[in-house]
């Protein structure tokens, strides 16, 4: 199976065609599987992102911030779906502003990622990567967009099922909102991966000293 999750509307086409190219030639993939929002958003303007290029969804995953040169770097955050991706690229240059030093990657699919070559995926998402992430999602936390994420993953996440309640029911915003996926809650969250960076390795680190 291939699974896509798309949030920007130009991503749909690229990405579906590269999944359907796999499918013809790998007898294994029987299913593609589509996860499409049709919010009313604007549709990005990659010529701010870091890949600009008008198929970058066809390789997976995607760099939409790359780290800024000559700056400490505060970790990888990594985004999937609508809402959640349009409110993180919304919130970029108040981060920028507050010094906020990360890496934004969007995630369409991981089954694509995985097809790519080993220097893609080093240059978008190296292993080590996966220690020093959060994900900013529309989906759950018992799934996460990638596999193999770190101990600190699940603490600085921003996923709708937050705090396991079911959402109650509003206007969009209201619903966006409440899962803590607006705008404001989105900067919050980044900043505090951000701040807490330090402190996040550090337990990492003590957790396998103490395997000793």
């Amino acid at each position: 199976m291939i699974h896509l999750s798309f949030w920007d509307y130009n991503d749909v086409a690229p990405g579906y065609f590269a999944a359907a190219e796999i499918a013809a030639r790998d007898k294994k993939v029987g299913i593609i599987v589509i996860e499409v929002a049709r919010p009313d958003f604007k549709v990005a303007d990659r010529s701010k992102f870091a890949d600009s290029d008008l198929r970058a969804a066809a390789k997976g995953l995607y760099v939409i911030r790359d780290f800024a040169p000559g700056m400490p770097r505060h970790g990888y955050v990594v985004a999937q779906g609508s809402s959640a991706t349009f409110n993180l690229v919304s919130v970029l240059p108040r981060l920028e502003q507050a010094g906020i030093n990360v890496k934004v990657v969007s995630a369409i699919s991981e089954d694509l990622f995985d097809h790519q070559s080993e220097a893609y995926r080093n240059s978008v998402l190296p292993a080590e990567a996966r220690q020093d992430l959060m994900f900013v999602s529309s989906g759950t936390r018992r799934m996460w967009p990638l596999r193999d994420a770190g101990p600190m993953t699940d603490a600085y996440s921003l996923t709708s099922d937050w705090d396991n309640q079911w959402l109650t029911v509003g206007l969009e915003a209201d619903v966006i909102a409440e899962a803590h996926l607006d705008a404001e809650s989105i900067f919050a969250g980044v900043q505090r991966f951000a701040e807490d960076r330090s402190k996040r390795l550090e337990q990492q680190r003590s957790m396998l000293e103490a395997l000793k």
